[in-house]
């Protein structure tokens, strides 16, 4: 059978990693102190009927061992062994008093080896339970351990004042560290809601500015493709171009359904030839300064750039004048992509346009300002023509 590591910190809370990592020290702790309590197993196996010691190992030292694996390689089981090992050494120290013999420890013993094992089973029911159980099983193991070193040592002549003593004091030591194990579990817990809560705000909040931003693509479309289209069947349509925009308007309006080319790159040269297309479309020059073909953009870039520019061409061949003559100037390099158009029409006041204007607020500023790394600048007078400049540079 093979075992997959499970406790890759990237598939783990900080809480769930904080609570594996004290897993693994008590897992620790179990097999160490099997190891330091062989002697003490041997002495105290003497007092005790044949059945118990054995039976004790196999109920303290199992589970112990399945809690320090559970860490190691199925994090998610570290609950189930951690009571387990909890219980088990409740069961030890209670059967305890069925297995004695009537004897005591001799020689330099200071307790029985169980005494080592008081704390491990509050900080076990830490992993396993609530609080207040945890503490209940502190006591509980605290007390009943502390009365059999007391008995080991002094068989019936131990006193209950001994015993009280022995166990307040077990029970005191050892609940400043299952309290300590508590409040660190609990930050761990908090820390995880925290995360949790923001994880869900900045889900919640990326969401709604993606509805903010797919709005005012929609804007954008409406204006650019469906609108001027519109507005534009009221005038005579020798050349068919009406036509042509139209069937433009219905592709663009079913690409919007089917959105996966914005995830793909598009090469200088295809950014280039679709703004050629502009420009055919509208009987406009088109130049451009490539420095390689072959550089790829992402699709988000090339689908903003040409329709700001396309706008700003429709702009210019509508409201320029009849004897404006518009260009196209196209600067592909790189990481960076800057295309130009400008006229010598009769231009505009830029500061009287106000905004609502989805001509320019949408379709070329609010286009470009939503990309990373975008930017557009709009230079016009009345009289002296209009350049709008569309860029994009990778941040």
């Amino acid at each position: 059978m093979t075992w997959r590591r499970q406790t890759d910190s990237r598939e783990f809370s900080p809480g769930e990693r904080l609570r594996i990592l004290v897993a693994r020290f008590l897992g620790v702790g179990f097999v160490g102190y099997f190891f330091v309590s062989l002697s003490g197993i041997a002495e105290g196996s003497r007092i005790l009927a044949s059945w118990w010691t054995p039976l004790a190992v196999v109920l303290i030292f199992v589970p112990g061992v399945a809690l320090l694996v559970a860490a190691l390689v199925r994090p998610r089981r570290i609950g189930p062994a951690a009571g387990s090992a909890a219980l088990g050494i409740l069961l030890a120290a209670c059967l305890w008093f069925f297995a004695w013999n009537g004897d005591v420890l001799h020689g330099s013993a200071r307790g029985t080896w169980m005494s080592a094992f008081a704390g491990l089973a509050g900080l076990c029911a830490t992993l396993a339970w609530r609080p207040w159980i945890a503490f209940a099983v502190q006591l509980v193991a605290t007390s009943t351990i502390a009365t059999v070193d007391q008995i080991g040592l002094f068989g019936g002549r131990a006193s209950t004042a001994g015993i009280v003593y022995a166990g307040l004091w077990s029970f005191g030591l050892s609940a400043l560290l299952t309290a300590a194990v508590i409040m660190a579990l609990r930050s761990g817990s908090i820390l995880d809601s925290t995360k949790q809560s923001l994880d869900r705000s900045a889900a919640i909040a990326a969401a709604a500015q993606a509805r903010e931003r797919e709005k005012a693509r929609f804007d954008a479309l409406i204006h650019d493709q469906v609108l001027s289209t519109l507005l534009a069947t009221d005038r005579a349509d020798p050349g068919g171009r009406l036509v042509a925009e139209a069937r433009s308007a219905l592709a663009e309006l079913d690409r919007v359904v089917d959105d996966s080319g914005r995830d793909a790159t598009v090469s200088a040269d295809g950014i280039f030839a679709q703004l050629s297309t502009v420009g055919a479309d509208h009987g406009v020059a088109v130049g451009a300064t490539i420095d390689d073909g072959r550089s790829q953009f992402p699709g988000a870039v090339a689908s903003a750039v040409v329709g700001a520019s396309a706008e700003a061409v429709r702009n210019s061949v509508v409201h320029a004048g009849p004897a404006a003559q518009c260009r196209i100037t196209v600067e592909l390099r790189p990481g960076l992509v800057r295309v130009t158009v400008e006229d010598g029409g009769v231009g505009f006041d830029t500061s009287t346009t106000g905004s609502g204007r989805l001509g320019i607020d949408v379709s070329i500023v609010g286009r470009m300002a939503q990309l990373e790394g975008g930017s557009s600048h709009i230079r016009s007078f009345p009289g002296a023509g209009t350049t709008v400049i569309v860029s994009w540079e990778a941040p």
